[in-house]
């Protein structure tokens, strides 16, 4: 009865497509059309924007037809092709809806016709490199895309196009690539799994096919876009798993900027099509915390760089989607006006685009703020979280207890990042990868992102024995998350937070505390760090300190490697780390200073004499040079059971090369002592120039902080 129940609540909210549908009505709608045709001349932004997408539909005119065999992998002559060509029609599309012109709407039909003559003599593409390949491209991802951009097109012209010309596209193009997405071919039905899965591969397919059979009137391609073609699946259920309370994405910022370009859009064609399923309201409103969520996890408008990162940030298209779809859901977010006016310099032609436009030349914008977060991780919020601490001059500390993050996830419990001063100081690696160069492993990640940017030794955290957290096995780390002790974040002159992980290590506890304090005898924030690993059995820790920057000075005599370098290993990362420099550590405690940009950074740890200091650099065990040139420290405690990792960072200093000034270049602390390392409590005294100190203590059970300044 309850699966009765469901099947008729599905086809009530799908009713609508009885009905003959207007075109366009995806993303661009007809009213917004006449509005748009009405106004041209009136709202700067939106008029550039149009005149760009003119500029880009004229230039697509003038390019020969070029519906190329496909060939090659990412980043190859025919994948680009493919991929200029589903722009092209978008752009083309979209020209003629706004201009009337009808030589854009001839350009695009000859383009879709030529792909309804080459889509039937395709089998898999002959660049084996994915599980799920795909026959235009080298994997069903990138086809996906390609009906998402091509649905909007064939939206825009389906007017113009004749009743044969739709047949055409229809039987020979469309309906094949939809079934294709869906289910793969007769001897390989990957893509049936990754049509119903949780990932954003997944969402990318519901999303294509879920817009074609908008365009096309087909009530059941719709139907199986949002509840899956087998159970547990569906882009709806999606919205309910891949995002937790707060919006966030288990893969991270770099996949969730991904993952969020096919939820809005497809989320706005629905909106516009079946506005009966209210789909921004689903889910207290999930996809519009997702992208509050997003825009907060950046420094300076670029995304942090953890899990499988590259350089990204709000000037990407898929952001500008997010923006203008959820402001013209939720007006009332005036912050977003100034997102999309100072990062990204246009919108969409569309009326998502339309109303933001509007409202910015009505002077509606208000700044950006970003803040301090808790983002709970796991569709309950129960598989740890990711905190960012923001000091009230702008600089961010991230800490990282999630979940592992899918297939793009690393091994780095525990692990933190400072970006500061403009800069991400304390760096975290993010990935290996050279996206689209196809010169470069083909523009797929490189071998030494599995070997290195994965591996915990990549990362800010503590290694035990050399090894990565779980052996490096993704189908252990994604069984276990850290758990989140405490989290502090109200008062912005000390914010902290605390987590533990009994499971990265087997037999070994981690439990780290970071806070950011506001220190009354300082100029900028403190960083204060304890670290403790326990266990009933002997092991070797290793603390890294990756940072971007030019080494200043170390506190006590290092020996560098001045006639060749050794790597640091053999497995586990450690055989891409060269040793640059190794010292003993002083007893009490070992200070080192680097430059980044204008500003100098002195870290300075608890470490005795027994402490291995080493500086380490990134290229070794890398024949290919796929590795970027990136500095570390480290301190290697041997032979342990318990250890407490106790230090700080201060951020000191002002360095101006165009006026040749130096100021306070030489760090405030002294050195530190750790006066209480109990079950109970951690104690530690951080000592500093003119006699001030900073007490710190640490609650074990609950995770609480307190902090004294002398």
């Amino acid at each position: 009865m309850r699966k009765v129940l469901i099947l008729l609540s599905s086809l009530l909210l799908l009713a609508p497509a009885l009905r003959a549908a207007d075109h366009p009505n995806l993303l661009l709608t007809r009213r917004c059309v006449s509005e748009i045709r009405s106004v041209r001349g009136s709202l700067p932004l939106f008029d550039f924007s149009v005149n760009e997408l003119l500029k880009e539909a004229d230039a697509a005119l003038e390019r020969p037809l070029d519906v190329p065999v496909p060939r090659d992998g990412g980043g190859g002559p025919s994948h680009e092709q493919h991929k200029q060509n589903y722009y092209d029609m978008y752009h083309l599309g979209v020209a003629w809806q706004v201009s009337g012109e009808k030589r854009y709407a001839q350009k695009a039909r000859e383009i879709l016709l030529a792909y309804a003559r080459l889509y039937p003599t395709l089998g898999y593409h002959p660049v084996v490199l994915s599980p799920v390949p795909g026959r235009l491209f080298w994997q069903t991802l990138n086809e996906s895309v390609w009906l998402v951009h091509t649905a909007m097109a064939y939206d825009c012209l389906y007017d113009f196009l004749s009743s044969s010309d739709r047949k055409t596209l229809e039987k020979n193009l469309f309906r094949p690539m939809a079934a294709f997405i869906m289910d793969g071919t007769a001897d390989n039905h990957a893509n049936r799994e990754t049509f119903n899965k949780m990932h954003n591969h997944g969402t990318w397919a519901v999303s294509a096919v879920g817009m074609i059979g908008l365009v096309m009137g087909d009530d059941e391609l719709v139907r199986q876009a949002l509840y899956g073609s087998e159970p547990g699946g569906g882009f709806l259920r999606q919205m309910d798993e891949l995002f937790s309370p707060d919006g966030y994405f288990t893969e991270g910022a770099y996949y969730q900027r991904y993952a969020l370009w096919p939820f809005v859009l497809f989320a706005q064609c629905l909106d516009h099509a079946r506005p009966g399923l209210r789909v921004f309201e689903r889910r207290d409103g999930i996809l519009c915390k997702a992208v509050d969520t997003l825009l907060q996890l950046a420094y300076g408008g670029e995304f942090f760089h953890y899990n499988d990162a590259l350089e990204k940030g709000y000037s990407a298209q898929e952001l500008m989607y997010a923006v203008d779809i959820i402001y013209n859901v939720r007006p009332q977010e005036k912050q977003l006006l100034s997102i999309a006016r100072d990062y990204q310099g246009r919108v969409l032609v569309s009326d998502a685009g339309f109303a933001v436009a509007r409202d910015i030349a009505a002077g509606q914008a208000e700044p950006y703020v970003y803040r301090t977060r808790l983002l709970r991780d796991g569709r309950d919020g129960r598989d740890g979280a990711l905190a960012v601490l923001r000091s009230r001059e702008g600089s961010a500390l991230t800490f990282k207890a999630t979940s592992h993050g899918l297939s793009h996830g690393h091994y780095d419990k525990l692990t933190v990042a400072w970006y500061d001063g403009g800069h991400e100081v304390v760096s975290d690696y993010g990935a290996a990868r050279f996206l689209n160069i196809e010169a470069k492993y083909k523009g797929h990640y490189t071998p030494e992102n599995k070997s290195y940017a994965m591996t915990t030794v990549a990362h800010n955290t503590v290694v035990v024995d050399g090894r990565s957290h779980y052996d490096g096995k993704i189908k252990v780390s994604s069984q276990h998350a850290p758990r989140l002790v405490s989290f502090e974040g109200g008062d912005p002159a000390f914010q902290y937070v605390c987590a533990v992980d009994s499971t990265a290590a087997p037999g070994v506890r981690l439990q780290r505390w970071t806070a950011l304090a506001e220190v009354p005898f300082l100029d900028r924030p403190l960083i204060l760090d304890l670290f403790r690993t326990s266990s009933d059995s002997v092991h070797d820790y290793d603390l890294p300190l990756h940072y971007n920057g030019h080494m200043i000075s170390l506190s006590l005599p290092y020996k560098r490697a001045l006639d060749h370098m050794e790597a640091l290993g053999t497995r586990n990362g450690y055989q891409h780390l060269w040793v640059e420099a190794q010292a003993s550590g002083a007893e009490g405690s070992t200070a080192y200073t680097w430059l980044c940009g204008s500003r100098m950074y002195s870290y300075t740890a608890c470490t005795s004499p027994q402490t291995e200091v080493l500086l380490l650099r990134t290229g070794a065990g890398d024949p290919n040079f796929n590795l970027r040139s990136e500095p570390a420290l480290m301190l290697r405690e041997r032979g342990r059971k318990t250890h407490l990792f106790a230090s700080c960072l201060e951020t000191h200093g002002r360095y101006d090369l165009r006026t040749e000034q130096a100021a306070d270049m030489v760090r405030s602390c002294e050195g530190l002592e750790i006066v209480e390392d109990g079950p109970q409590r951690i104690c530690v005294r951080y000592r500093f120039k003119g006699g001030h100190s900073v007490l710190l203590t640490a609650e074990v059970q609950n995770g609480k902080m307190n902090v004294q300044y002398q």
